[in-house]
């Protein structure tokens, strides 16, 4: 297959052509199309618009966002700080590791709305209350990723299938 040679005079015609006021879109030999001049703004909006998630799942995703967070939080408290026992000091410190945590993930996840952040403190505060349960359900996974210590003094203060709510244990 051939290609025709060009030279400066058919680059200059080229460019007239596209230069040309009346046109809204020039033909390009090369291509063999017409390629439009102007894009609508409308167009541009309506390809860079994508579809947004359903509400009940950018809660769902954030409030999930939230758990992750206080369980990274007291990961740190007991890998770093070597903290096992609960008390008001540790709570504090799963707390503000875990808001840090929710901050961190909630930008690298793009949920930083408004009703975005109230989910990930819903999420924050079910683990908070419920987490140990995670304990009971996988010993051995979370003796591993905690510490051993930790999973055994879980074990001793806490009953399976139940929250945790201002120090009261009640179970399901």
């Amino acid at each position: 297959m051939g290609t025709a040679k060009y030279d400066v005079n058919d680059f200059n015609a080229r460019i007239k052509r596209i230069r040309n006021p009346r046109n809204n879109s020039y033909f390009d030999p090369e291509l063999r199309m017409h390629i439009p001049k102007h894009v609508s703004r409308d167009k541009i909006r309506k390809i860079s618009k994508q579809e947004e998630p359903s509400i009940l799942s950018a809660v769902l995703v954030s409030m999930i966002i939230g758990a992750i967070a206080l369980a990274l939080g007291q990961w740190v408290r007991v890998t770093y700080f070597g903290l096992v026992e609960i008390n008001a000091t540790t709570l504090t410190l799963d707390l503000v590791a875990g808001f840090w945590m929710v901050l961190v993930l909630s930008v690298l996840m793009g949920h930083r709305g408004f009703m975005a952040r109230m989910a990930q403190v819903a999420g924050l505060y079910v683990m908070l209350i419920a987490g140990h349960n995670f304990v009971w359900r996988w010993p051995d996974q979370m003796a591993r990723i905690y510490s051993p210590a930790y999973v055994e003094q879980v074990k001793a203060t806490t009953l399976p299938q139940s929250v945790t709510i201002n120090g009261t244990l009640f179970a399901l």
